[in-house]
């Protein structure tokens, strides 16, 4: 069975195995939360969009900041709780209506892949392309500023799809710095492995601090010292336009890739919310570019 299943007119539902780690490592844990008053006053006593335009900043909130007496590990629930469920569909929504480029182009070529994943969250672009590939030998590099949500992406890592001892990804790395990518990609492949790597970017550039020109420049580096790879940049962000300038900026600076499909693509997806039970309507604005 697939872990995220899809359906006619691009609605997704969830696999058992994935609602008992969110039952496991998020709803449990909002049951079974300490009583606290800021708990009370920010979480029970607010409605969602509370929850994600004041608390979470719509996901740009410094993560490892308290709010209003709010811990760092209280916010990455409450982030899990809201965007998880929205942010594996949409990923996965992307592979799988790419399936043949991703097949051929990538993953065919030695069924691994390297999956550096920019603004990972706890990791959810890296499971919703497990859920799409399901290659256990690849390696997934997370680049997340925050500690506390390294450390989540971790726990959900080791829990696995099939709950705890069967992990994801066996070649995991969670790293604060993307700085640091070049040197941890030199430790985990050799130069003339021809493994594929894949740069994603998942509501990463939406980011008001970022330094593109510094991003380009690793990833240029990236793809200087493994010239012989195959490699591919996937870009979603919310429809929005203002918030495509950083995107608009990075493929400039990075002219070695091409675009694969149209670009501006714009998505509607539906998916049944983890959490409520309900079924949701979402868009996503994407863009898919490749190196061949």
């Amino acid at each position: 069975m697939h872990y995220i299943q899809s359906h006619a007119g691009n609605r997704y539902t969830f696999s058992g195995n994935l609602r008992r780690l969110f039952e496991d490592l998020v709803k449990q844990l909002i049951r079974n939360h300490s009583p606290t008053q800021a708990w009370q006053n920010e979480v029970k006593n607010r409605n969602e969009t509370y929850h994600r335009e004041v608390i979470l900043d719509r996901g740009r909130t410094n993560f490892d900041e308290p709010f209003n007496g709010l811990s760092p590990e209280d916010k990455v629930l409450i982030y899990c709780a809201h965007y998880m469920p929205m942010h594996l569909v949409s990923s996965y929504h992307i592979f799988r209506i790419h399936t043949r480029f991703f097949r051929t182009r990538l993953i065919s070529i030695i069924n691994k892949i390297v999956f550096i994943d920019f603004g990972s969250g706890p990791s959810t672009s890296g499971i919703a392309f497990w859920a799409f590939a399901k290659m256990l030998n690849s390696i997934y590099l997370g680049v997340e500023y925050s500690e506390a949500m390294r450390n989540r992406a971790r726990e959900i890592n080791q829990y696995g799809p099939n709950q705890y001892g069967s992990p994801f990804f066996s070649r995991f790395e969670a790293i604060s710095d993307y700085n640091q990518l070049t040197e941890l990609i030199d430790n985990l492949i050799a130069a003339d492995d021809k493994i594929p790597i894949i740069f994603n970017f998942c509501y990463f550039l939406a980011s008001r601090t970022l330094d593109i020109s510094n991003l380009s420049d690793v990833i240029v580096q990236i793809m200087e010292k493994y010239s012989k790879n195959n490699m591919c940049i996937v870009y979603q962000n919310p429809v929005s336009s203002p918030l495509h300038a950083n995107w608009e900026t990075l493929k400039a600076n990075l002219p070695e890739f091409r675009s694969v499909i149209t670009q501006s693509n714009i998505q509607r997806f539906r998916y049944d919310s983890l959490t409520t039970g309900l079924t949701h309507n979402a868009n996503v604005y994407y863009d898919i570019l490749f190196n061949g």
